[in-house]
């Protein structure tokens, strides 16, 4: 969800998940702390009773982030003394800081279901030695439409249980009457070695990406335009990624284009957000993160074959050699071997990405 969502969410009051007060489970957490030293984040902080009550309790390194200025701007007003140097208007996938307690209270559930390995692997890297990661997650079914999002305990041991050590999950007992039963509470304990097999850090998708863009340079010198079209989202931010090292190696003008399908149901369509006239006769590189059994690759394909190219390739930063569809790799950064139970992940974030195997 972007920041205007949410600015427009607390300008139109339409704040359905905010108690106005501190959520019990969470006060009951913090009054056994007593460390009032320690590193405590608060992320989509939005109103943040949770910050107001710690600052209130005499904790000295309380930090808050939200990317609404709206919701930054409220709680300012009504915490007028807490330290301005704590509170941070932003993206909290771009924060680099780290904390021995991360809070969530409704966070998790607030971002795009999308983004949920991405918030696992960024909470670990936040957290110092032996942080914990402590507050409420819903369970009711996943919703689509918009938040709060919901889930399950099968759906968080799955996703957390590779990077943290799970102390606590349980219904909270004292949650307030309209959430009876539908709030987990959780204490997730940071694991120092992650049970999922890396198959590329940061530095090598760095170099990977990097060797891609040049190949794609090399492969189009004669070329006054390539179109980066890349899949919906992992596919889009690798195509966001080349386009920008192309722009300093080459004087051929590249040009983004986001290819949105539904890759459990990709019979729905295919859409873009440029017209075909804008890549009609002209070289296109489909770019994504894994290439799979080849059926999304296939189908988007399809798509931009019902007007006249003048080349077509493909780039992906994993490659798997077991594809169901007649659909090769043009530009990879590795290959793999992998049985079809093994799954692969790529999490891009500004500041650490990481591709694994699970």
């Amino acid at each position: 969800m972007s920041k205007n969502f949410w600015n427009n969410r607390y300008k139109n009051k339409d704040t359905g998940w905010d108690l106005g007060v501190i959520s019990p489970p969470i006060k009951t957490y913090i009054d056994q702390l007593t460390d009032k030293n320690i590193f405590i984040l608060v992320p989509g902080a939005g109103n943040s009773y949770e910050a107001e009550y710690l600052h209130k309790k005499k904790f000295k390194n309380v930090f808050i982030i939200d990317i609404s200025e709206l919701a930054i701007e409220n709680f300012k007003k009504r915490v007028p003394n807490f330290p301005k140097e704590h509170i941070i208007c932003g993206d909290f996938f771009e924060l680099n800081k780290k904390f021995d307690v991360i809070i969530e209270q409704t966070f998790y559930c607030a971002i795009n279901p999308k983004l949920r390995d991405t918030y696992v692997h960024k909470m670990n890297s936040l957290l110092n030695k032996n942080g914990k990661l402590v507050g409420l997650l819903f369970q009711f079914p996943l919703t689509e439409q918009v938040p709060p999002y919901g889930g399950s305990i099968k759906e968080y041991k799955k996703r957390f249980l590779p990077y943290f050590t799970i102390k606590t999950i349980e219904t909270a007992h004292n949650s307030i009457i309209s959430r009876k039963d539908k709030e987990l509470f959780v204490i997730f304990q940071k694991k120092e070695k992650m049970s999922k097999t890396i198959i590329l850090t940061n530095e090598q998708i760095n170099l990977k990406i990097k060797r891609i863009a040049f190949q794609i340079y090399e492969n189009n010198s004669t070329e006054k335009e390539v179109i980066l079209a890349g899949i919906t989202d992992n596919g889009y931010i690798l195509a966001k990624k080349i386009h920008e090292i192309l722009q300093t190696i080459s004087a051929i003008k590249s040009t983004l284009c986001k290819v949105s399908i539904d890759k459990k149901n990709p019979l729905t369509g295919v859409t873009t957000d440029i017209s075909s006239e804008n890549y009609k006769n002209k070289s296109i590189v489909l770019v994504d993160d894994v290439l799979n059994s080849g059926s999304t690759l296939i189908y988007v394909i399809k798509h931009f074959l019902d007007v006249p190219l003048k080349q077509f390739k493909t780039a992906v930063l994993v490659n798997r050699n077991h594809k169901k569809y007649p659909v090769k790799a043009d530009f990879k950064g590795i290959s793999l071997s992998t049985s079809t139970q093994e799954h692969i992940n790529v999490v891009f974030l500004n500041s650490e990405s990481i591709a694994y195997l699970e």
